[in-house]
């Protein structure tokens, strides 16, 4: 994956190029940005141009070294990801062993921090002693979706650069690229990729369909017996291994994203969910949903997701969380009828 191969991230890709160039490398890089949009890829990309064998502006991708770092073999390249929700110290002082080895072959000796925001307390301060006595030849690349929940001492150690989100024309055409999907279904993946390319919507398409078809059929009836079927449903998502339930959080966020739009008056060709079957009925759809609300029942609805969200991340009942928020939301339309 050479910088050439990575669309949408001129700008920071600029800016690490013009670092090389002027051999001005900092010991540690921080990437931060929301997920899917290229953080990853550019860090390979950045140890393969560094450990290249081939001499140029880019690396070539294809001799052994830059093979094995895009294979995540290669012995002087190491990637540090989240075992579910955190980064453990454990995982961390391995880690920190692995900086103190010799290099192998390499010219310069990549560590990659995936997911750098997950790091606990102990294990922010066992990596902060790292950022502050660098070992030579090596370098750091912490990536995050924001600095939110990083400690300001590891930010302050760290040159940041901000990756953009990808426009739809870029989304595109990285799935163009990238999938034999149909037309229609690269249109549905993109008009919900809020500018990103996640790999695993692209896998569970048709579940992403099913979900958003019972879910509008509940947000445009919100009668009893809709009611009932929606809970039976949550109790299934909660359950399931395919996490529906964040697929069906990520809806209602859009959804609810689109109501205010509607009610607000802009311009509906700018609402995330026109595009999907039919875009009139879908339209129509939005239209009838927005009259069981008002903006400031909207505004709570949005805070409840993202506490629902929350909530499942700690370990919350999945299933209950959703049925709670789904209660919580026929309330509201409830109140605005009366």
């Amino acid at each position: 994956m050479p910088f050439r191969n990575i669309f949408g991230q001129e700008h920071a890709i600029d800016l690490i190029k013009q670092a090389i160039l002027r051999d001005r490398m900092p010991h540690s890089w921080l990437f931060t940005g929301q997920a899917n949009i290229g953080k990853f890829k550019t860090a390979v990309a950045l140890t393969q141009k560094l450990n290249c064998k081939k001499f140029g502006e880019d690396a070539c991708g294809e001799c052994d070294y830059c093979s094995q770092i895009a294979e995540q073999t290669f012995l002087d390249f190491h990637v540090i990801t989240p075992e579910g929700n955190f980064i453990t110290i454990d995982k961390i002082r391995k880690s920190l062993n692995w900086l103190q080895l010799h290099p192998d072959r390499a010219k310069k000796r990549v560590m990659v921090l995936d997911g750098a925001e997950h790091m606990g307390h102990e294990a922010s301060n066992a990596f902060l002693k790292t950022l502050e006595e660098p070992t030579p030849h090596t370098l750091l690349i912490l990536i995050a979706e924001s600095t939110q929940h990083l400690p300001e001492t590891i930010v302050s150690r760290c040159q940041q650069i901000r990756f953009r989100s990808l426009s739809e024309k870029n989304t595109e055409r990285i799935l163009r690229m990238n999938t034999d999907l149909t037309s229609e279904n690269i249109h549905f993946l993109n008009a919900f990729s809020m500018g990103s390319v996640n790999e695993n919507l692209i896998v569970r398409l048709e579940i992403m369909k099913n979900i958003q078809q019972t879910a509008i059929c509940w947000l445009n009836d919100f009668s009893a017996m809709n009611l009932e079927e929606m809970l039976r449903k949550c109790e299934t998502w909660g359950k399931s291994k395919n996490e529906e339930w964040s697929l069906f959080l990520n809806f209602l966020e859009t959804w609810f994203r689109d109501l205010t739009w509607i009610l607000h008056g802009l311009p509906e060709e700018k609402v995330i969910n026109r595009t999907i079957y039919s875009e009139d009925s879908r339209n129509l759809e939005l239209r009838n949903s927005a009259k069981y609300f008002n903006a400031q029942q909207i505004n709570e609805i949005f805070d409840r997701i993202v506490k629902s969200r929350k909530l499942i991340e700690l370990n919350a009942n999945k299933s209950l969380s959703l049925e709670s928020l789904c209660l919580y939301i026929s309330r509201s339309a409830s109140c605005k009828i009366k």
